[in-house]
C-alpha cells in the first residue's frame, strides 16, 4: 500500500520534500526481491508457468580436460572462455539439467566475459541479456533476442563514471513510466539504479536498495551458482529450448497400415522416415521380409509383414588411423567413396616421417575405408622445367573440377633460381585410375585473386552452387572465398572476401597464446584460429563448416551459415554460429573431475604434463577430443555424414610428450564419422550416438495390410506403439488447417500426396512484433510446407513493424491491405532475383510510404 500511496504522491508532483520523500521511499520500495518470488516480474501469470531457465556462467570448461592440452594454461578458472553463457532447464525451478551437451549457448564477440548474466523480456514481448564485464568495471553488456536461441546487437552500456564497478545486474519493466530499470551492486557496497527506454542511453545511477536474489536451486556441477539466474517459462518457450539445446533421438519409424481390397496388391516402400524427439525425419532404407507373404492379388483378411531398418547406426571407430585432416567423397558414377588424409604414421613423433606423400583410398561403403588399400599417389618429384614439388603435403582434398578428379594440398614449391614456399596446390588424375600414380600430375598452385591478393597456403576448400564454383580459404586465421571458373582452377576469377575472423571464446587457446603463439591484441591473451573449412548445403541454407581453436581438445567444428538465394561473396550474407557444432563436449565422457582450485603455484607455461596442478587433482577422461578438420558426404540413404578428425584420450605415441603432444607430428589424430540430422531451424546436429540416432528398438517394423476391412480409416502406426513423438509430429495436415510455427501463423493451402505442400501467412502472435521474417518454408508435422502467399491484413495493425525480411522465392499473392496501419518507417527486404515481382505484389498492400528493396 505504501509503494501504491507513494506513486501517487510521486504522479501527482507535490513539493520537492515530498517529491524527495518519494523517491526515497520508493527506492527503500525497490529492495524487495522481486525476481526471486515473483513470475509477474517476468512478464508471466503463475497460471502460464510451464518450467524454469537457469543461466550462470562456468567456473571451469566441463568435459574438456584442459590441464592435458598441449600447452596447458594453468588458468582454468574465472577465463573468457568460462565466462560465458550456459543454459539448463528444470520443470520445478528446484533440479536444473544442462542443456547444449555442456556446451555455452552464447559467447560474446571480442571476447569480453559476462558476469551474472541476467535474462529479461522486454516490452514488446521478446527478451533481452544484460550482463556484468567480469563483475568489474562501469559497464554492462546488452544484448537482443527474439526467441531465446540466438543474441545479436551486442553493445556496451555505461552506468557511472565514478569508477564504481557494476555487479548482479537485472533488468525489470517498469509499465507505469514505460522504462526499464537496470539494478546493480556496486563494488562501493551501494546498490544502484539507472533507467532507460531502448538500451542504448541510460539515465544517471541512484541509489536503491537491491540485492542479487540467491539461486538455491540444484543446478550443474560447473555452473557458478552465485552468478546464476532463474527466469521462469511458458510451455512453448520450455519446448522450443528443449527442441534446440536438448538431445536429439529417435522415437518411432513413421509407416502406415494398408487398407485394400480383395485381388488388389501391395508395393511396399523402399525407404521410410525414422521420427526424432523434436519432429524431424530422416528417411532410411528398408529391407521387407516377403518370403512367405505374396502381396499380389490379396484375399480378404490382414497380413503382417515384418522389416528391417538398412542404416549405418555406428562407423567403425576410427575410421582410418593417423590421417589427420580427413576428406571422403562418393563418386555417384562409379558408386564407391574416395578418402584422403595427412599422411602420418605411429612414429611421426620420434621421426618416422609425417606429411610425405599424398594418399587415397577407394571403398564400396564408409566403413570399409577402414580396411580399404591405401595407394600412394604423390610423391617428391622434380619436373621437367626443373620445378621441384615437395612436402610436407597437408590436407589434402579430392574434388572433381572441370569434369576431371583433383586433389587441392599444400605443397612446397620450388621454382628454378628461387626460394621454396607452401603454396596451395592441385594434382589432376589425367588416367582411368584414381589410384595409380602414374595418373597424377602437378598442374600447378592457386595462383593470386583479381585483387591481387594470395589465398591461403593450405586447407582450401571447393564447392558449386548455381553454376558458379567458389574456393573457400583461411588465411591469418580468417575465413575467405572467392571465385573460380573450373576449366581453369589455377586461377580465381574474383576478389579475396573476407567472411570471418576469430572473435569467440571457443576460437581461442589461452595456454598455446601464452606459450608465444598468436597474438590477438587489445591486452587478450590467446592463440585465434579459423581453418579447414568444407561446405554444407541443406534445404535453403548454405553451411560453412570450419575448424576453430588449436588441435588439442580445444579444437571443435564451428558454422558460417547463409541464404541460399543471397550472394555468397557478399560479407553481410554470412553469420556466426554462436556456438560449435562438434567439441570435445560431444564426445568426452568425465570420470573423475580435476580440482582446478589445487594450483602448484607455477604460472609459466611450458607444454604438456606441466598442468599447474598437484598430483591426484587431474582429471580422468574416456572418449575421444578435440574433433575438427572435416568433411561432408553422404551415406548409403544419401544422407549427410561429417568426416572429421579427433584424438582418443588413450593414446600415447613415442616422441609425442612436451609441447609436442597433440602437435602437428603427435600422429594420434584419426578420422572418424558420424551422422549429420537437422534440428527444427534446419541447422546441422552432428553427436548423436548410434543408439540416438537409431534406438534398437526402431530398427525392426511391422505393417498389417487389411484387405476387404469395411471401415477403412487409413492412420499412421508409429513403431514401436510405446513412442511418445511430438504431439504434432506424425499426424496428417489437411487443407485449411492453421499452424503456428515461431511467431507466424499459416494456413495450409495445399497438401500433395507425400504430405508436403503449401502455406499462406495468416497472422503474428504479437502486433507489438517490430521485425518479422517469412521464410521460406516451415515444417509443419514433419513435412515442409513452402510460403506461397501472405493473407489480407496478415499484418494490419502492427503499428511497431519497420522490417520485413522475404526469404521466400514462392511468394504468387499478397493479399488486401497486408500492411495496413504498419510503421511508416516499414522496410522489405527481398530475395534479389524476386525483387521486381515482389515489388509489384506489396505494392499498394495498405502502407503507401514502405520501402521494398
Amino acid at each position: 500500500m505504501l509503494i501504491i500511496f507513494m506513486k501517487g504522491l510521486y504522479k501527482m508532483k507535490v513539493n520537492k520534500l515530498m517529491k524527495k520523500l518519494t523517491t526515497l521511499l520508493l527506492s527503500v520500495s525497490l529492495s524487495i526481491p522481486t525476481a526471486a518470488v515473483s513470475n509477474a516480474a517476468e512478464g508471466l501469470k503463475d497460471d502460464s508457468v510451464y518450467g524454469y531457465l537457469a543461466v550462470y556462467p562456468a567456473k571451469y570448461e566441463p568435459d574438456l580436460g584442459a590441464e592435458y592440452a598441449q600447452f596447458p594454461s594453468k588458468q582454468y578458472m574465472d577465463t573468457y572462455r568460462t565466462d560465458v553463457l550456459y543454459y539448463a532447464l528444470s520443470s520445478d525451478g528446484k533440479n536444473f539439467t544442462a542443456l547444449n551437451n555442456n556446451k555455452a549457448v552464447f559467447s560474446p564477440e571480442r571476447y569480453y566475459k559476462l558476469g551474472s548474466p541476467n535474462i529479461y523480456r522486454t516490452s514488446d514481448g521478446y527478451y533481452g541479456l544484460i550482463a556484468s564485464v567480469d563483475n568489474k568495471g562501469e559497464e554492462v553488456i546488452v544484448c537482443d533476442s527474439d526467441e531465446l536461441i540466438y543474441f545479436y546487437n551486442q553493445r556496451r552500456l555505461r552506468l557511472n563514471d565514478e569508477g564504481i564497478s557494476v555487479m548482479n545486474p537485472k533488468v525489470e519493466y517498469d509499465k507505469d513510466t514505460n522504462l526499464y530499470n537496470i539494478f546493480w551492486e556496486g563494488s562501493d557496497g551501494n546498490s544502484y539504479v539507472n533507467t532507460t527506454e531502448s538500451f542504448v542511453t541510460v539515465s544517471e545511477h541512484k541509489k536503491v536498495e537491491y540485492a542479487k536474489e540467491k539461486v538455491t536451486a540444484t543446478l550443474p556441477d560447473y555452473a557458478v551458482a552465485d552468478e546464476a539466474s532463474i527466469i521462469p517459462l511458458t510451455k512453448e518457450e520450455y519446448d522450443r529450448l528443449n527442441n534446440k539445446f536438448g538431445k536429439m533421438h529417435s522415437v518411432a519409424v513413421d509407416i502406415k497400415d494398408y487398407y485394400i481390397n480383395p485381388g488388389e496388391s501391395v508395393t511396399l516402400p523402399d525407404k521410410v522416415d525414422v521420427v526424432y524427439n523434436n519432429g524431424t525425419k530422416v528417411p532410411m532404407g528398408i529391407k521387407w521380409n516377403t518370403e512367405s507373404t505374396n502381396l499380389t492379388n490379396l484375399a480378404k483378411g490382414e497380413y503382417e509383414v515384418t522389416g528391417t531398418i538398412q542404416a549405418t547406426a555406428e562407423y567403425n571407430s576410427p575410421l582410418a588411423n593417423y590421417r589427420a585432416d580427413p576428406y571422403a567423397i562418393y563418386d555417384e558414377e562409379n558408386e564407391v567413396y574416395y578418402f584422403t588424409g595427412s599422411n602420418l604414421n605411429e612414429n611421426s613423433a620420434n621421426g618416422g616421417g609425417a606429411y610425405e606423400n599424398l594418399v587415397i583410398r577407394v571403398a564400396d561403403s564408409l566403413n570399409d575405408i577402414a580396411e580399404a588399400e591405401e595407394y600412394v599417389v604423390w610423391r617428391d618429384k622434380t619436373l621437367p622445367d626443373g620445378t621441384r614439388v615437395t612436402g610436407w603435403y597437408w590436407a589434402p582434398e579430392i574434388h572433381k573440377i572441370g569434369g576431371k578428379w583433383r586433389m587441392i594440398a599444400l605443397a612446397q614449391v620450388t621454382e628454378p633460381g628461387g626460394n621454396g614456399s607452401g603454396r596451395q596446390c592441385i594434382f589432376t588424375c589425367v588416367g582411368d585410375d584414381i589410384t595409380d600414380a602414374n595418373c597424377w600430375e602437378y598442374t600447378g598452385y592457386i595462383h593470386n585473386t583479381t585483387d591481387n591478393q594470395s589465398v591461403g597456403s593450405f586447407d582450401t576448400t571447393y564447392f558449386e552452387y548455381d553454376g558458379q564454383s567458389y574456393y573457400v580459404t583461411p588465411k591469418n586465421s580468417n575465413i575467405w572465398i572467392t571465385t573460380v571458373d573450373p576449366e581453369d582452377p589455377l586461377h580465381p576469377t574474383g576478389p579475396l572476401v573476407k567472411l570471418s575472423g576469430a572473435d569467440r571464446a571457443f576460437e581461442s587457446n589461452i595456454g598455446s597464446g601464452n606459450a608465444g603463439y598468436g597474438n590477438i591484441g587489445g591486452g587478450i591473451v590467446g592463440q585465434a584460429i579459423q581453418e579447414a573449412s568444407s561446405v554444407l548445403i541443406h534445404d535453403d541454407k548454405i553451411f560453412i563448416a570450419y575448424a576453430g581453436c588449436t588441435i588439442d581438445m580445444m579444437y571443435c567444428v564451428c558454422l558460417l551459415y547463409a541464404d541460399l538465394n543471397s550472394d555468397f561473396m557478399d560479407a553481410s550474407s554470412w553469420k556466426k554460429y554462436p556456438y560449435p557444432i562438434l567439441a570435445t563436449q560431444d564426445l568426452t565422457t568425465t570420470i573423475k573431475q580435476a580440482d582446478y582450485t589445487d594450483s602448484d603455484g607455477t604460472t609459466n607455461v611450458t607444454g604438456s604434463g606441466d598442468s599447474g596442478l598437484n598430483p591426484g587433482s587431474l582429471g580422468e577422461y574416456e572418449g575421444t577430443f578435440g574433433p575438427g578438420h572435416n568433411s561432408f558426404t553422404v551415406d548409403e540413404n544419401g544422407n549427410p555424414v561429417i568426416i572429421y578428425h579427433a584424438r582418443d584420450w588413450q593414446d600415447s605415441y613415442p616422441g609425442a610428450t612436451g609441447s609436442n603432444k597433440y602437435g602437428l607430428v603427435d600422429p594420434g589424430r584419426h578420422a572418424y564419422a558420424k551422422q549429420v540430422l537437422f534440428d527444427s531451424e534446419g541447422f546441422p546436429v552432428c553427436n548423436l550416438s548410434p543408439e540416438e540416432y537409431l534406438a534398437e528398438e526402431l530398427k525392426t517394423v511391422k505393417v498389417k495390410i487389411y484387405v476387404g476391412k469395411e471401415t477403412v480409416t487409413p492412420q499412421p502406426d508409429i513403431q514401436p506403439p510405446t513412442a511418445t513423438p511430438p504431439a504434432d509430429s506424425v499426424d496428417a495436415v489437411k487443407v485449411g488447417d492453421i499452424k503456428k510455427a515461431g511467431r507466424i501463423s499459416y494456413k495450409v493451402k495445399n497438401v500433395d500426396a507425400s504430405g508436403n505442400g503449401t502455406v499462406a501467412v495468416l497472422g503474428v502472435s504479437k502486433k507489438s512484433v517490430k521485425k518479422i521474417t517469412v521464410p521460406k518454408f516451415v515444417k509443419i508435422n514433419g513435412h515442409k510446407f513452402k510460403v506461397t502467399e501472405i493473407a489480407k491484413k496478415a499484418f494490419a495493425g502492427c503499428k511497431k513493424l519497420k522490417k520485413i525480411t522475404v526469404k521466400s522465392t514462392t511468394l504468387k499473392k499478397v493479399g488486401k491491405n497486408a500492411l495496413k496501419n504498419t510503421s511508416d518507417k516499414l522496410v522489405i527486404v527481398c530475395p534479389k532475383k524476386k525483387l521486381k515481382m515482389y515489388k509489384k505484389l506489396f505494392t499498394g498492400k495498405g502502407n503507401a510510404v514502405v520501402k521494398i528493396k
